[in-house]
């Protein structure tokens, strides 16, 4: 009998720790730059998050996703031009996958995966926070990429061709 209990009391704490997280709020922003302007920072404040977590962040798996249609930025004609390069239309999600977490001191962790962007596949990681707030889970973290890596040709404006490097900013919150 006693058995029993302690049996219930670990899975019913287990099931308090572990499940789904999904999207609750947040931003998702790229920045890149041309000579002359550095304000290029598409955002969304959209994602789809199939990921799981039991109590230790270093279990976070699964991926998160965004729609390349729900960029947008402070320029509707850079917009155009930006969800042309992306080819939005044949490849309109943008998916991290997490394949591992490594704590490193207190709440800071490196998130390592796989990104796929515009039919293209590559390791990537992300440096920064996990912590839980209540029934939250906020994730700060940060990288960068080529376009380039992923098959993505930079905008060329006029006579000066944009930044091949974007760097990414994640700053959401996810509930449990």
């Amino acid at each position: 009998m006693m058995l029993k209990l302690s049996l219930a009391a670990v899975a019913l704490t287990a099931s308090v720790y572990a499940g789904n997280l999904s999207f609750e709020s947040g931003l998702i922003k790229a920045h890149t730059e041309v000579f002359g302007d550095n304000t290029i920072d598409p955002m969304t404040k959209k994602a789809t998050s199939h990921l799981s977590m039991e109590a230790n962040p270093t279990t976070l798996k699964g991926t998160i996703e965004i729609s390349m249609n729900d960029l947008f930025s402070d320029n509707k004609k850079r917009d155009e031009h930006m969800q042309e390069a992306v080819e939005s239309s044949l490849f309109p999600k943008a998916v991290f996958d997490v394949k591992d977490v490594v704590a490193k001191s207190g709440n800071n962790y490196v998130l390592k995966g796989m990104m796929t962007l515009h039919g293209v596949t590559k390791a990537m990681s992300f440096d920064g926070s996990i912590s839980e707030e209540g029934n939250n889970v906020h994730i700060k973290a940060a990288s960068s990429m080529k376009m380039t890596d992923f098959g993505i040709k930079p905008i060329k404006m006029m006579f000066l061709t944009v930044r091949d490097q974007v760097d990414l900013n994640v700053d959401v919150v996810l509930k449990r």
